[in-house]
């Protein structure tokens, strides 16, 4: 009897320092990619990145923060994301956001290419066309032709073209890239890097220049 609550209370431990070890590594594989916000090559704010590795896949939580002032109006834009990746497929999507006083929030929930949206400030909407928000943070986006708004889900009609390899300024350094131009409903320059991570984006908004630009990206500099 004792030997076999020895050897019950031997695998529980064993199981339990695997679980543990298990969830440290998951912990360690931590990725976080930060942006800098510029418009007209001013700081207006930042996005950060975060993505968690899971047993199935990664957790990616996004936030978004800019505060502009244009003559004597402020303009603010608060972003909160939830993906939600399995075997490298989007299972589920989260979002609140405050538009400049507008509030979204809303949901989705994929299977395959179907996927069911609901939340407040935002049409319900039950579709099979594949689409994704508009989630640039990896260069898969760029194989997309269907997307939609990730404040209000407005749905956009994009094609994206592989312009080549170049190389971008990282922190005044030159950093090894390839180069995107999203055009349609959506008009972005998209930059990632040899890890298929973004890098920069630059696009127009109200006749402005605005970039997000990768201030830790050392490690995929020349």
């Amino acid at each position: 009897m004792r030997n076999r609550i020895a050897k019950g209370s031997i695998s529980a431990l064993i199981a339990g320092f695997v679980i543990q070890c298990a969830t440290t590594s998951l912990a360690f594989g931590l990725e976080t990619l930060n942006f800098r916000v510029l418009k007209d090559g001013e700081p207006i704010g930042y996005e950060k990145v975060e993505i968690t590795p899971t047993v199935t896949g990664r957790t990616v939580e996004v936030e978004t923060l800019t505060d502009v002032r244009v003559l004597f109006l402020r303009f603010h834009y608060d972003h909160q994301r939830t993906e939600q990746w399995q075997d490298g497929k989007l299972v589920s999507v989260e979002t609140i956001t405050n538009d400049n006083g507008t509030h979204y929030t809303w949901q989705a929930s994929y299977d395959a290419d179907c996927y069911v949206l609901s939340g407040k400030g935002v049409g319900k909407r039950d579709a099979c066309d594949g689409a994704w928000p508009l989630t640039l943070w990896h260069e898969d986006v760029t194989g997309k032709t269907d997307l939609f708004s990730v404040i209000n889900t407005d749905p956009y009609r994009v094609n994206t073209q592989r312009v080549g390899e170049e190389t971008v300024m990282v922190e005044s350094r030159e950093t090894p890239a390839v180069h995107y131009k999203m055009s349609g409903d959506v008009d972005r320059d998209l930059w990632y890097g040899i890890d298929g991570k973004l890098l920069k984006t630059s696009f127009k908004r109200k006749g402005y220049d605005i970039d997000f630009i990768r201030v830790d990206a050392i490690n995929l500099q020349q």
